[in-house]
């Protein structure tokens, strides 16, 4: 569950763009011009600050989408007992997630994330979040099926 909740806070901490958060940081972005790979997204000096200025990548939700996902999420309501109340998790003044215990990201992850990348423009982000919420479905199982086993590779 704890793998579960680290795998939870990247994604929505990149999806979010939630900078205490996220794992595409400037070092990351250093590593992308070392490699010669993206050159899209390499960071660029500000021509100001004399900071550095790392470009918004495809994955990152805009803050209208940022909007409609935490209202949506504000607005579920859930069985009794399935989770804890989605809507204290959702900060409307930030666009984030805040607050959330290993469970509530269990359910999250297994649940609400497929519902809440529909919004999210680039087809192969979906197909990865969705592959790995299948992944962690499937080994969170009381009982794991052998033959189901080698497509998760």
């Amino acid at each position: 569950m704890h793998l579960e909740k680290n795998v939870f806070k990247s994604i929505v901490g990149v999806l979010l763009d939630i900078k205490t958060k996220m794992k595409d940081g400037l070092k990351s972005r250093m590593d992308l011009v070392n490699q010669d790979i993206r050159s899209k997204i390499h960071p660029t000096p500000a021509t100001q600050s004399g900071k550095v200025d790392l470009s918004s990548v495809s994955y990152n939700l805009t803050r209208d989408e940022k909007r409609a996902v935490c209202q949506w999420l504000r607005g579920v309501k859930v069985p009794t007992g399935f989770s804890s109340n989605i809507k204290s998790l959702v900060s409307m003044k930030d666009l984030t997630l805040t607050s959330f215990n290993a469970h509530d990201c269990h359910v999250l992850l297994m649940v609400f994330l497929l519902i809440m990348i529909r919004a999210i423009s680039p087809e192969y982000v979906k197909m990865v979040i969705t592959r790995m919420s299948y992944f962690f479905n499937c080994i969170t199982q009381k009982v794991i099926d052998e033959a189901k086993l080698p497509g998760l590779k």
